[in-house]
């Protein structure tokens, strides 16, 4: 399991409870994530802050990659809900 945030409180709460994160804002930075993590990886936490602002990317990494689960989580301080 790995995730992937734009926040870092996120990915230092994560760490605390054993799951290893990767900073990234940008849908290249995600894109770059995604493919390091592709072969090793099956589950990534990606949060919707960040899911929102790269929906083709994780299309893409979702259809190249049907057999690996991502899961969007919500932040506290997100308005807006993770994508469908």
């Amino acid at each position: 399991m790995h995730a992937v945030s734009d926040n870092q409180h996120v990915l230092t709460g994560l760490a605390l409870a054993g799951v290893q994160g990767q900073p990234a804002s940008t849908p290249s930075e995600l894109s770059r994530a995604l493919e390091c993590m592709a072969k090793d990886i099956g589950i990534v936490i990606i949060t919707s802050s960040l899911a929102n602002k790269c929906t083709e990317v994780l299309d893409k990494y979702r259809q190249k990659n049907p057999h690996k689960l991502v899961s969007i989580i919500p932040e506290t301080k997100s308005a807006t809900p993770p994508p469908t």
